[in-house]
């Protein structure tokens, strides 16, 4: 929720629908009287799904007078957006805020775990086939990193540590309620098409990401982007896991919030659940790691980083009555992260641009991916080449 720019609108410019919403959820609250300060939030780049706005309300209710604020993100409506279903992954985020945050909760209730150490969600007011109603958790410090940062290893800790609890929960609710799982969560799938478009794309995402590499080197990156595109589907797939859970899906830097206290990062909140889906949790950790970090981050926390999933997964469970060792046993994580690996660099070579892009982002509302020059800044390509040569020397191109 880090902001660039906001501009001041009225509810009278949403849709009659999504007053209405918005009324409800004010009325919900036990406003009497109250005015409404309504402004339309840019992210530079942040969000590419939806339009984010900020509602601060204040007025009377029968305890006095109230402030809440309510962060709304509104879905954008571009049917003929190729790569995925926007109404699809905006249905995903949806279903976890209207429905599984509240089954996860309880589920944390039961088992009586001490507050400080639950996953965390912001709380939700509701959703429509519009848009999304949340508590505005920036008015209380959160905030989100600068998107082309290197992120730091305290904040990467603590992502990590919720990214395990959010893999925990999935793991406990198939051992508590195996049907409802069965049902709702083990039939998310991913939600990318991967089609003739979606190789085109990549093909010219790959191209940029490469345009700067020694030509020997571009050589061998070739033959392992061919490869890729078989590849890259099967793990987004969760075929051939050791273990499946449901997975974030698009656990980056940015779909963190943070809290500082006297200047340390103290807490984190996971947002943006538009990509879940049921497939192998330590794809997950590995985005998180490469979509945010450089060479230097990785040699010096990559294997503390591991260590700290794996036991903040071990601890969580334990609340469960679960043993580790008989879901996810440690050889069997090592394992799949070790044979994972290269799905690093098909995902930093495919997607990274973006977010590294520099000047105007794409507007999924209109824009024609395939017609979009994507232009990125400088420190991308050091990035990049970065990755590459890591994984000259890991052998795998």
């Amino acid at each position: 929720m880090e902001k660039d720019c906001i501009t001041k609108i009225s509810i009278t410019d949403f849709s009659n629908n999504l007053q209405e919403s918005i009324q409800g959820t004010i009325n919900n609250l036990g406003y009497v009287e109250y005015d409404a300060d309504v402004k339309k939030v840019s992210t530079d780049g942040n969000n590419f799904l939806g339009e984010l706005f900020e509602i601060d309300v204040t007025g009377r209710t029968s305890d006095g007078t109230e402030t809440t604020h309510i962060f709304i993100k509104r879905i954008i409506r571009n049917e003929d957006f190729k790569v995925y279903s926007i109404p699809e992954v905006y249905r995903k985020e949806a279903f976890v805020y209207n429905e599984l945050s509240n089954i996860y909760n309880e589920l944390q209730k039961k088992v009586t775990i001490p507050t400080n150490e639950k996953f965390k969600f912001i709380k939700s007011y509701g959703t429509n086939e519009e848009a999304i109603i949340l508590e505005n958790v920036s008015k209380e410090g959160f905030k989100t990193m600068e998107r082309m940062d290197i992120m730091t290893r305290d904040f990467a800790e603590l992502s990590i540590k919720q990214l395990a609890k959010f893999h925990g929960l999935s793991l406990a609710l198939e051992r508590y309620d195996p049907d409802y799982f069965n049902e709702k969560v083990k039939t998310i799938k991913q939600s990318f098409v991967y089609d003739d478009y979606w190789n085109e794309l990549v093909k010219r995402m790959y191209e940029l990401s490469t345009s700067k590499l020694d030509l020997k080197i571009k050589k061998r990156t070739d033959e392992f982007f061919l490869h890729s595109l078989e590849k890259y589907p099967k793990y987004m797939n969760g075929i051939n896991s050791g273990i499946k859970c449901l997975c974030h899906g698009d656990y980056k830097m940015n779909n963190v919030l943070f809290r500082e206290t006297e200047g340390k990062i103290t807490e984190v909140i996971p947002i943006d659940y538009q990509q879940i889906y049921y497939g192998c949790p330590v794809i997950d950790l590995i985005y998180f790691i490469y979509a945010a970090s450089d060479r230097s981050f990785r040699k010096q926390h990559l294997n503390y980083l591991k260590d700290v999933y794996f036991g903040s997964l071990t601890m969580f469970l334990n609340y469960f009555g679960i043993d580790v060792a008989t879901v996810y046993p440690r050889e069997v994580f090592e394992d799949s992260f070790s044979n994972s690996l290269d799905y690093a660099l098909m995902y930093t070579l495919y997607m990274l641009p973006f977010l590294y892009v520099k000047e105007q982002t794409p507007d999924l509302s209109k824009d024609e991916l395939l017609d979009v020059t994507i232009r990125v800044d400088d420190k991308f390509y050091a990035i990049m080449n970065e990755i590459v040569e890591e994984f000259v020397e890991y052998g795998i191109i």
